[in-house]
């Protein structure tokens, strides 16, 4: 835990968490002692001796005022620590997320990274504050009474020396159970967040088909297996206090047990003993509650290590400075070899994507066609061989300089929520006024714009969801139209290209400038045969490449693939007379 903290916290965490602990060790000791200057106080008292009674109410005056500063200077170092660490925390998350490669940004870990946003960052603020500072000083404290008590008695220090590790193993035992289920509760809770942000972006989608929040399946189970996993956290945290409140009850029986025979038989002062019997409530009772410390502590220590996993994910190596200005549009894929996992998804392939002509990716679903936009725009690195952009290899630029080369256009098209003008800007927030109509009208967006009530000012919604599926596509070709990049990248997301977002899509395929190197995983007949080089996927490899004519000259699996899907764009639903 306190590792984790300051590898979140970075350099200057390490001298803060020193300090911290520190000052809540001398908590620990200075309340021990307080509690253990009550004995010579009531035993003096009792003798009658005033004097000697006096001078220990002065060391307990003292170890009190100097226990309450400490507790006040503990908890304000402890709080300012928290903030620092958090103010470090966001920090470093923000930037280390913007690193990560885009391929890591799968909707669980969407749902991982908003879960650690918000709980991490509460049980960062509680850490210290709330449970180090708590855990630290009934360690401390118990552990100061006990040191103490050879003073006063050896055979009762000795007892207690023997009795702590009893009480901490019930600890363990109880925590470990409890740990467990907290591990499985916390994996349950990443999961029902991500059906969560499921279900609020599939809105459209579920209402299409009459599904409410407890009709959708998913959700419902995610909620109930998150319901139960409480439960059984919960039944985990009783039976941990159960046993660890009987072994602390029994080892109090024990001691109290041996103080009282002692003084019975004549071995020890009985007014001592019984006012050792006072300290040693003191010392089991803060080892009572280290369970439920220790719970806590676990719970947070997983939820500060979520934080710290995030933070020590690695990122695609790049250099300070780019090693070189890609000459022109051209990509090359050199002998690339590419798997996700244990699955292979690319077998050492060549492809050459050149300035001023449109490559089309064709081939059925599974053959790697989006595998190899995502690489070529490093969503990932390959596994081996080599891409390169204009000559320079991809890993020697830096991400601000690759981007400014590629113009994407994916199927999960995002859409901020900003005016319709501002999310095509994001193309290229240089442009003016006229560059984006410009681009917009060529993309159709003009006739979105023409439908709204506040016009390119109408706000589109959070990911663009008070626009339709083709809509949120055409603003996206509109952003590649006003960025004008060297390369396009472009999935014409089938499920979007109703009639007015295919033929936007052909317009900007138009519109581009002469030497732009097109990059089109290829669903649409006319595009497909419109490309100046087609090359044909199956199982990760190129299996024929070359234009549309050439291809169907060969009549080999191009040309079956052509003859099925002109089959399939005639077929209509008929009803049986």
């Amino acid at each position: 835990m306190i590792r984790a903290l300051i590898d979140i916290g970075g350099p200057t965490a390490r001298r803060d968490m020193r300090r911290f602990l520190a000052f809540a060790i001398a908590n620990g000791i200075s309340q021990g002692v307080a509690l253990a200057a009550m004995v010579p106080v009531l035993a003096s008292l009792f003798h009658g001796d005033m004097r000697a009674a006096g001078i220990w109410l002065l060391v307990l005056a003292a170890a009190a005022a100097i226990h309450a500063f400490l507790v006040v200077t503990s908890t304000r170092i402890g709080f300012a620590t928290s903030m620092k660490v958090i103010e470090t925390m966001h920090d470093r998350l923000g930037r280390h997320v913007v690193r990560l490669p885009l391929g890591w940004f799968e909707p669980r870990q969407t749902a991982r990274i908003s879960h650690i946003a918000v709980r991490g960052t509460m049980f960062v603020a509680q850490t210290a504050m709330d449970i180090l500072i708590p855990f630290v000083v009934n360690i401390v404290t118990p552990a100061t009474i006990t040191v103490v008590a050879y003073a006063f008695d050896w055979r009762l220090g000795v007892a207690l020396t023997v009795a702590a590790p009893l009480i901490y193993l019930a600890a363990l035992l109880a925590g470990r159970a409890t740990a467990r289920a907290e591990d499985h509760l916390h994996d349950i809770a990443i999961d029902t967040d991500n059906r969560l942000l499921e279900f609020a972006r599939n809105q459209v989608a579920l209402r299409a088909g009459g599904l409410r929040g407890t009709d959708y399946t998913p959700l419902a189970e995610a909620i109930e297996a998150q319901r139960r996993a409480g439960r059984r956290s919960l039944w985990s945290q009783v039976f941990g206090q159960v046993l660890q409140g009987f072994v602390v009850q029994a080892v109090f029986g024990a001691l109290v047990g041996l103080a009282v025979l002692w003084a019975l038989g004549g071995s020890a002062d009985p007014v001592l003993m019984v006012a050792m019997i006072g300290l040693i409530a003191q010392f089991t009772g803060p080892l009572r509650i280290l369970a439920d410390l220790g719970t806590a502590l676990h719970r947070a220590g997983t939820e500060v290590g979520e934080v710290r996993d995030i933070l020590t994910l690695p990122t695609l190596p790049e250099p300070e400075t780019s090693r070189g200005t890609p000459r022109d549009g051209t990509i090359e894929l050199d002998g690339v070899h590419f798997r996700y996992g244990e699955r292979p998804l690319l077998n050492d392939l060549d492809l050459t994507v050149r300035p001023g002509e449109m490559t089309a990716l064709v081939g059925a679903s599974g053959s790697g066609k989006t595998t190899i936009t995502r690489l070529v725009a490093r969503f990932h690195d390959v596994d081996a061989g080599q891409i390169r952009m204009g000559g320079i290899p991809l890993p020697e630029l830096t991400e601000v300089d690759r981007m400014q080369h590629l113009s994407l256009v994916f199927q999960d098209v995002y859409l901020f929520d900003d005016t319709l003008e501002a999310n095509i800007a994001l193309g290229n927030p240089d442009a003016d006024t006229a560059a984006i109509r410009r681009a917009a009208e060529l993309a159709r967006v003009d006739e979105i714009a023409a439908r709204l009530p506040e016009g390119w000012q109408s706000r589109v919604g959070e990911g663009g969801k008070l626009l339709s599926g083709g809509e949120r596509q055409r603003v996206s070709i509109a952003r590649a139209l006003v960025k004008q990049a060297p390369v396009l990248l472009l999935d014409e997301a089938t499920a979007a290209l109703d009639p007015t977002t295919a033929r936007a899509v052909q317009t900007a395929l138009d519109a581009l400038p002469e030497q732009t190197a097109v990059l089109v995983i290829a669903h649409q007949l006319d595009t497909i045969a419109r490309a100046d080089t087609i090359a044909f996927l199956e199982g990760g490899r190129i299996v024929e490449q070359g234009s549309h004519a050439e291809l169907l000259a060969r009549d080999g699996r191009y040309t079956h693939f052509w003859r099925q899907r002109e089959r399939a764009q005639g077929w209509r639903v008929a009803a049986d007379s």
